[in-house]
């Protein structure tokens, strides 16, 4: 994977579970078509001929993990949608840190895989009968405002 620290690494490894907690929660409640819609995405990307193959090998490591850290998050955060909004944010803006030390090609690549996923996952649960709408909440959070990025290409 990219050259980072253990602990860097680590974090950068949490994003994908943590965009899909993060979008999947924005309207309050975690809906199952969400979470395997999540992982489906990820799964897809690890073969994607046309991502980058840091990007591949990077979702191959990120989904070995994904149910643990997943599931682990889920436990770990509040009740409160408010409060768990602003720790997923913290999280996502930890992940941006990280890979604003990353070349700006691959960071902009990488943004753009996380955004296209963000938008899978929001469209997963629909708003009108499972048709496939996305209701503000998702709409906003699937923005993942937190990354930057700025220097790239």
């Amino acid at each position: 994977m990219l050259k980072l620290t253990s602990k860097q690494r680590e974090k950068l490894l949490e994003a994908i579970p943590l965009i899909a907690v993060y979008v999947a929660f924005a309207d309050g409640s975690l809906d199952r078509k969400e979470v395997d819609s999540a992982k489906r995405i990820a799964n897809l990307r690890r073969f994607s001929p046309v991502k980058e193959a840091e990007i591949r090998k990077y979702y191959n490591e990120a989904l070995e993990s994904f149910d643990d850290r997943f599931y682990r998050l889920v436990a770990a955060l509040p009740e409160d949608n408010d409060e768990r909004t602003q720790i997923l944010e913290s999280r996502l803006e930890e992940v941006n840190t990280i890979i604003q030390s990353v070349n700006p090609f691959l960071r902009h690549k990488l943004i753009q895989s996380f955004l296209s996923f963000a938008q899978h996952v929001a469209k997963a649960e629909g708003t009108f009968l499972g048709m496939g709408g996305i209701g503000p909440a998702q709409a906003s959070a699937m923005k993942l405002k937190m990354f930057t990025d700025s220097e790239s290409l």
